[in-house]
């Protein structure tokens, strides 16, 4: 728990927990915004109190990273704030939102509108104040800081895209995102949860502490929003890593990155479970220390969504399978155009694009991230 309270510490040092949680709450009812806000701040508030235990250490770089088997340390928190959500469901809600582990509609799932696909579990539209408090602490202690605060602003992106014509008939709101847990929530048992709706799908699965994130959509529309006169971009840390990636490489290897035909959508993306692209681009293993670093910072930015533990022990796992990974590219390297890129090894599926133009009002981006040999939970 250490880990992620250092993390939730550092974001309320710097403000930007309350400040991105407030991007999304300024498109929700007053009443339910508040509570949110509370939550949140409540978290912030108890992370600066006096403690009789040392402060943590720095967290670690991806080249000194735990192993897998130690990676428990945040599971009491995200099992209690499952546990406390359910808690607060009616009978009829929780029949909805608490499945199976092995239910058959695990992988139903989609980056489309509300009304193209029903999705599993509870609406956030509706949840009373109490239970939609409930759902966002759990999901700010099942995510590291930073995840939840980019789950939050694609969700406030969509708030955002609520404002504009049309808006009603398409179903683009933010009420439209649901919650869905598989297996009950237990420190001892293998359970997982969904967390989705337009331009968003997370799927994870927890075993012995570790969360396994696989697979989960992250997408926007617009691609930057501004609220309380602040501009507000979840993705494009995303976007400029991988303009950072393509720019960093010689011409021997920028060439051999580059593909001549793009998918017009994701290759590996919403309803292509099982999907396994041709590997295409460069093979990372040609590439100086420098280069391989900077395309496994561009990894994290998925991997980190995750508690940092998870997410370190993941990142041991890509590095290890960096001789046989490939990144490929298409499309400018000057930042004004539309572009792909995609990672891909033994183990990981990572595509990024962008649906039109850079620098357009109505930026659309996509991505996906997967681990082919453990999709949903299956491979642990």
């Amino acid at each position: 728990m250490a880990g992620q309270r250092q993390s939730r510490r550092a974001e309320c040092a710097r403000g930007r927990g309350p400040g991105r949680l407030r991007t999304f709450l300024s498109f929700l009812p007053a009443a339910t915004a508040i509570i949110f806000a509370a939550v949140l701040l409540a978290a912030c508030a108890d992370d600066a109190a006096p403690t009789s235990q040392p402060a943590p250490a720095p967290a670690t770089t991806p080249a000194t990273t735990p192993a897998a088997t130690e990676v428990v340390a945040d599971a009491p928190d995200s099992v209690t704030a499952a546990q406390a959500f359910l808690g607060t469901l009616t009978a009829e809600q929780r029949a909805v939102a608490l499945l199976a582990l092995d239910d058959p509609a695990r992988p139903n799932w989609s980056n489309l509108p509300a009304g193209a696909l029903r999705r599993n579990g509870v609406r956030i539209g509706d949840l009373n104040d109490a239970q939609a408090a409930a759902m966002h602490q759990f999901l700010s202690m099942a995510l590291s800081a930073d995840g939840y605060a980019t789950i939050v602003g694609i969700v406030g992106a969509e708030g955002a895209l609520a404002q504009t014509p049309g808006a009603a008939r398409r179903q683009w709101s933010a009420d439209n995102y649901w919650l869905a847990f598989f297996g009950e929530p237990s420190a001892g048992s293998k359970w997982g949860w969904q967390f989705g709706g337009h331009h968003l799908a997370v799927n994870v699965t927890v075993v012995a502490g570790r969360s396994y994130l696989s697979p989960t959509f992250l997408g926007i529309e617009p691609a930057s929003f501004t609220s309380g006169g602040a501009t507000v971009a979840p993705l494009d840390a995303h976007l400029q890593a991988g303009l950072a990636l393509i720019n960093a490489l010689d011409d021997q290897a920028r060439t051999a990155a580059t593909i001549s035909n793009r998918p017009r959508e994701l290759r590996a993306g919403a309803g292509k479970d099982g999907t396994i692209p041709p590997l295409e681009g460069a093979k990372v293993a040609d590439w100086s220390a420098a280069q391989q670093q900077l395309l496994l910072d561009t990894i994290m930015l998925w991997v980190s969504l995750l508690d940092a533990p998870s997410s370190e022990a993941r990142m041991t796992e890509i590095r290890a399978d960096l001789a046989s990974t490939y990144f490929a590219w298409h499309g400018p390297v000057d930042g004004r155009g539309s572009i792909y890129y995609r990672i891909q090894g033994p183990d990981l599926i990572l595509e990024f694009g962008i649906q039109g133009n850079l620098g357009s009002d109505a930026g659309h981006y996509h991505s996906i991230y997967r681990n082919p040999t453990n999709e949903y939970g299956t491979g642990v």
